[in-house]
């Protein structure tokens, strides 16, 4: 008797962990869809999480980094447990925390480029060709990204590209000083060389930012000076407010002719609308 039921337990013993095995492969599966296709999921796949409205670096959710997006300025980089003011960065000079924070609770809703680009701005192109204008942020990659996207496809056609910068500097520590180098540098003409290179190497800190620009400019001891004094820290200022005033609501923004865009930052996308845009002139 004994050995029967023995021989009678075994499959139900067998049965019993197919089950469990079904069950932990089935939950496995949908733990690895929520982690890739959906916004809280993100974090347990590293997956950058893309919404279907909205371009796909415009920001990007890696590791939950959502402070790119003035609607989740709050959660920064401390976590979701509280709902505080990032930190990272530390406390910008009060020109430019007032600025930043008129930035992001501002009203303006504007469409349009405020004001037109003119001789103040940091333009490349033909003059008369369609006019490509970003709102940039040098020390974020999603900011990287677009603007050699930018930039590769104003080389590939007649287009005119435009910079403005709106550096988030209580996000990322080197945001300020990025941005008043490249004004620095512009005032020796060398605004797109420097960059053209930031875009693509990135930053580690500010050290390496100063000798990487006094590589790019005939006075590196000037721009080292005018970056210390904080000499061209006004232009910054108002190139943020210059954001509000637009209706900037993230970094990278895009404007087409003066005109918001709000499609897929990609090349497909912006080259369609360029070519209807031509098209219809």
């Amino acid at each position: 008797m004994p050995a029967a039921s023995t021989q009678i337990a075994i499959p139900f013993a067998v049965a019993g962990g197919s089950l469990i095995f079904l069950a932990v492969v089935v939950g496995l599966f949908f733990a690895m869809v929520y982690g890739y296709y959906t916004r809280r999921g993100s974090g347990i796949s590293q997956t950058p999480y893309r919404r279907p409205d909205a371009p796909p670096e415009s920001p990007s959710e890696l590791a939950h980094d959502t402070t790119q997006d003035i609607r989740h300025w709050e959660r920064g980089t401390e976590g979701h447990h509280r709902p505080r003011r990032a930190t990272a960065a530390g406390q910008p000079p009060e020109p430019v925390a007032q600025a930043l924070s008129d930035w992001r609770t501002g009203s303006s809703t504007a469409p349009v480029l405020d004001p037109p680009i003119g001789s103040a701005d940091h333009v490349r192109g033909p003059e008369n060709a369609p006019t490509l204008t970003v709102y940039l942020d040098v020390s974020s990659e999603p900011c990287r990204s677009a603007y050699r996207l930018l930039s590769q496809l104003a080389d590939a056609q007649q287009i005119r590209l435009a910079v403005r910068q709106l550096p988030l500097a209580d996000v990322h520590h080197l945001s300020l000083p990025a941005a008043e180098a490249l004004e620095a540098a512009a005032a020796q003409g060398k605004f797109f060389e420097l960059l053209d290179q930031l875009a693509t190497s990135g930053l580690r800190d500010e050290t390496e930012l100063l000798n990487l620009a006094s590589r790019y400019v005939p006075d590196p001891d000037r721009l080292e000076l005018e970056v210390h004094t904080g000499r061209y820290r006004a232009s910054v200022v108002e190139q943020i407010r210059q954001a509000t005033a637009s209706g900037a609501h993230a970094v990278p923004e895009i404007y087409i002719n003066g005109r918001h865009y709000d499609g897929p930052i990609r090349r497909d996308d912006l080259d369609r609308t360029l070519r209807r845009l031509t098209a219809s002139n």
